[in-house]
């Protein structure tokens, strides 16, 4: 999960693509499509633009007892990072084999902060 989290920060799309599986499974719900592969899934982050997404700040956590991580976004005119979404993740054998992402939404049902200040203290 770490490793996930600090490749989705740096947005390297080449590291995260290192820690899927052949046949990762990727979804967004309530967001309709389904990305099946490595390829498919990396893919699909190029084409929506991640590797130009600057300002993240990811926090660990869990969701149904998976490994999770919720992305915060840095919001310069609220001074504050903001939510974005929640990965969940599948981990078999090591390598992740499902990334469920939910909307910023699903924060306060989880428990998650609303924001995180600047300075980077929680």
């Amino acid at each position: 999960m770490r490793r996930y989290a600090d490749a989705s920060v740096a947005t390297d799309i080449d590291r995260l693509a290192a820690l899927l599986r052949d046949d990762v499974r990727c979804s967004m719900p309530p967001t309709p499509g389904l990305h099946v592969g490595r390829d498919a899934v990396v893919d699909d982050w190029v084409e929506s633009g991640f590797e130009n997404m600057k300002g993240l700040r990811a926090v660990p956590t869990s969701v149904n007892r998976q490994p999770a991580v919720a992305f915060y976004l840095w919001r310069e005119r609220e001074g504050a990072y903001l939510p974005l979404t929640i990965d969940v993740l599948r981990v078999t054998g090591g390598t992740i084999t499902e990334i469920v992402t939910f909307h910023d939404d699903r924060f306060t049902r989880l428990g998650l902060l609303e924001r995180l200040p600047a300075d980077g203290t929680e």
